[in-house]
């Protein structure tokens, strides 16, 4: 591996900021085809040998991870951007190359203009100092001394609040004291680039508020270039208009703070599928190492059959599936039992109950078999195990295929796939409508490597599918749809609703959330007693009438919610967009406009109206 620097301008560099052109001013970061990879050592003396490049090339001694891996983005100036993704996306590690921390494998990386970091709070903070003390040293690490530093120095303090206390040793400060100190000294200078890494949730409620604004000033006042990494991405769409998904050491997403909202919430599910798909795995891998010391020719392994809605939405109609098989070099080899033990682990070849939304079974046409529900599960999708003789699944993927026969009265798009050994093999998509019962038939293709490359549901339509939203808008007095509101006025939304569980009869709660610019959450308003009766009425419209629009200028979100009685009432310890209590949410369906607030408006979100009087 080489560890030799690659291209990298920095514009504090005189002799290179002579040969910038005016479009390189332009940009603050600029990454093409980054790359850097670690070397995982099996041995502590590995590491010590390649430190002196005495290890060579010595076969297994390690193995290389990328944590960055093509990573190609252009950052302008005087943008505010956001970096999220789970653990090990390798957020922090591009934030190390921007900072010049360490250096790219490959690839090259132009940052432009002075660069102050803030990777870690309490950095060179020395717990026997004092707070004013600490304040000083860090200013003095950074170059600032004299009246700056004085200058500085008196702004971090009455920005931590702490003046009762600088001047006591930061060891007797309690962790929010010490983190409001750190914090506030380590923005009391003006960067071109201004580089956080997971330091926005200092303190308390108050004071991360500060933060933000003291971040959000930061930038104006200066037209300073913002990059912020976090794992909490609500908080980074407050502070920055565009947010980049990393995901396993590339770009996933790049785009405005809604649209990324939409696709990561979304992202949660499919989090949960997978765990749920590694637990089934796991326990299908032990069932195979009990039965290891049989012969060879008895041994078996198992394939996972999954027939999943393309956009992780509900169907329009229920899916049914009869006869499901496995084939082997065009032989069939294991199909999904139909009958009534068919979730019985111990039989082998089973269907999977956890994480799917089948139903029970039944017939349609004439034919016995399992329906693939539009409702019940926040998981739209079925899946079953196959168990076969270990030595057929050996040979290439391109020998396994999957024949399907199934009917669909309403528009189906589903996905196929098999998971084999830790890889997942392509069967297709079945997009059909056909009441009449049809065979699919298609060969494996490996996409374990592209497994991340499919598109991102950004539709912000989450939940079981027991009731879906069709459609919602404001509405005039002459039911005229409406764009614009006018601040004060009576405002009036329509929901349009379907019921597609025929036994639903319950309270359900009805949520309406405005976020200010697709944002912020502003308000909500909830319904508690609205009956919701699918033998008396399948589809219907919801009314919600606003008396008196608060709401003050400006671009709002709007996102509908409804949920399972009860659901607000008590505590939710499962996200949302997995939780089998919500029948469904759109989030961010459409966006509207207030105006009219006025002069009383300006810098507050409501203006609300009380009883006024004089005694």
């Amino acid at each position: 591996m080489n560890n030799q620097a690659l291209p990298r301008v920095t514009g504090s560099d005189t002799n290179c900021s002579a040969g910038l052109s005016q479009s390189m001013r332009d940009v603050a970061i600029r990454a093409t085809d980054l790359k850097k990879v670690y070397r995982l050592y099996v041995k502590p003396a590995y590491r010590f040998l390649d430190m002196f490049g005495l290890l060579g090339d010595t076969r297994g001694a390690f193995t290389e991870r990328a944590a960055l891996d093509g990573v190609s983005l252009e950052i302008r100036t005087g943008e505010k951007v956001a970096i999220i993704g789970r653990n090990g996306a390798g957020k922090s590690t591009f934030l190390k190359l921007v900072t010049n921390v360490i250096q790219p494998t490959a690839g090259s990386l132009e940052v432009n203009g002075d660069v102050h970091a803030l990777l870690q709070i309490g950095t060179g903070f020395h717990p026997d100092f004092t707070g004013r003390q600490n304040v000083y040293a860090y200013l003095a690490q950074l170059g600032v001394t004299g009246a700056d530093a004085d200058r500085r120095c008196a702004d971090a303090i009455a920005f931590a609040e702490l003046e009762e206390y600088i001047d006591q040793p930061v060891k007797t400060y309690s962790t929010g004291m010490a983190m409001r100190l750190m914090f506030s000294a380590s923005t009391a200078i003006s960067p071109d680039l201004l580089v956080l890494d997971e330091v926005l949730g200092v303190g308390d409620a108050y004071f991360a508020q500060k933060s933000y604004d003291r971040m959000r000033e930061l930038c104006e006042r200066n037209a300073a270039t913002l990059l912020l990494v976090t794992h909490d991405i609500y908080s980074a769409v407050r502070m920055c208009d565009r947010v980049i998904w990393f995901d396993r050491g590339r770009v996933l997403m790049d785009g405005d703070g809604a649209t990324v909202v939409k696709a990561y919430e979304d992202s949660i599910r499919q989090q949960e599928e997978h765990r749920l798909r590694l637990k089934k795995q796991q326990k299908l891998r032990e069932l195979q190492i009990t039965a290891a010391t049989a012969p060879a020719t008895s041994q078996v392994d198992h394939v996972i059959l999954e027939i999943a809605s393309t956009d992780g939405r509900p169907q329009p109609g229920l899916l049914y599936l009869s006869d499901v098989a496995l084939l082997v070099d065009g032989d069939r080899i294991a199909a999904w039992p139909l009958d009534a033990d068919a979730f019985d682990a111990t039989r082998g070849t089973h269907l999977q109950r956890e994480g799917t939304s089948w139903g029970e079974i039944g017939s349609w046409h004439g034919r016995v078999c399992w329906p693939m529900l539009n409702y019940g599960s926040p998981f739209h999708k079925v899946a079953g195990v196959f168990e076969v003789p270990a030595h057929l699944v050996d040979s290439a993927p391109a020998s396994l295929a999957c024949s399907i026969d199934y009917a669909s009265p309403e528009p189906c798009d589903v996905s196929v796939r098999l998971y084999l050994r830790g890889r997942e093999l392509s069967l297709g998509r079945i997009v059909d409508a056909s009441a009449d019962w049809k065979a699919y038939t298609a060969s494996a293709s490996d996409e374990s490597s592209a497994a991340t490359q499919r598109p991102l549901n950004v539709s912000g339509v989450h939940g079981t599918g027991a009731i879906v939203v069709t459609g919602a808008r404001f509405v005039s007095d002459d039911d005229r749809e409406l764009h614009i509101l006018e601040h004060g006025a009576t405002a009036r939304l329509d929901i349009d609703y379907a019921i597609f569980n025929p036994e639903l009869h319950e309270r359900c709660q009805v949520v309406l959330a405005l976020h200010k610019d697709g944002v912020e959450d502003i308000c909500r308003y909830i319904a508690r007693d609205l009956v919701f009766d699918a033998s008396q009425r399948s589809r219907g419209t919801i009314r919600l009438t606003i008396p008196r629009l608060t709401l003050t200028d400006g671009s709002y979100a709007v996102t509908v919610m409804i949920a399972k009685e009860r659901y607000y009432d008590t505590h939710q310890p499962v996200f949302y967009s997995i939780n089998p209590s919500v029948y469904c949410c759109v989030s961010r369906f459409f966006e509207m406009s207030v105006v009219g607030s006025g002069l009383i408006g300006s810098g507050t979100r409501h203006v609300l109206e009380g009883a006024w009087s004089l005694e």
